[in-house]
């Protein structure tokens, strides 16, 4: 069997994200009052899809040193996770690890009870924005387009689907990639000097 991380991203919402969360999303006032009551409530992952095991280590090329970003994240990425595909007994299944601390996820429900609360999502994000390499170049040309972010209520369902740039958005974050300062050598001139008329 062939399938594409597309495929395992796919699968996960078709499997995991409510339908009528995705096919009707409430509008004006009642979408406000909607917010309110999820974002008071909801508990945060970040999920980042790959095709399979064997695909999970491209993810140490964004990291300026990956090896310094797992140091300082991995105790604390229990809510941070990559979702790849595989097949048990002729199945297609998905199966997952922590981030940085790579610890076994079987049973995908799981991550839904690893929910970190807001402040405290939100300071794990700034920390691995600090070690991103680049700006990935994708929506918003923000780091972290392509990982997902679901809020999860407190009977560990998931209320809220968004990449991380609309994560920021809605949170009024601003998770741009802080460019390393670098100084340009003086360059000194020997010889003599050229008037221009």
């Amino acid at each position: 069997m062939k399938w594409w991380e597309k495929t395992v991203e796919y699968y996960f919402i078709r499997k995991y994200i409510p339908k009528d969360m995705i096919l009707s999303p409430l509008d004006g006032e009642q979408e406000k009052a909607g917010d309110a009551l999820l974002s008071a409530n909801e508990k945060w992952i970040i999920l980042e899809f790959k095709k399979d095991f064997n695909s999970l280590d491209s993810e140490k090329k964004k990291y300026k040193d990956y090896d310094m970003a797992k140091t300082e994240l991995s105790l604390i990425d229990s809510h941070h996770f990559l979702i790849y595909g595989q097949i048990d007994n002729n199945n297609f299944n998905l199966v997952g690890n922590t981030y940085f601390s790579r610890e076994s996820v079987s049973n995908i429900n799981d991550i839904f009870e690893a929910g970190k609360e807001k402040e405290e999502f939100i300071s794990y994000l700034e920390k691995l924005i600090e070690h991103k390499s680049k700006i990935s170049e994708s929506s918003g040309g923000s780091v972290g387009s392509y990982s997902f972010v679901a809020g999860i209520s407190s009977n560990n369902k998931i209320t809220s689907c968004m990449n991380l740039y609309e994560f920021g958005l809605d949170h009024g974050l601003k998770l741009e990639h802080k460019p390393e300062i670098k100084k340009e050598a003086k360059q000194e001139y020997s010889g003599p000097k050229m008037r221009m008329r």
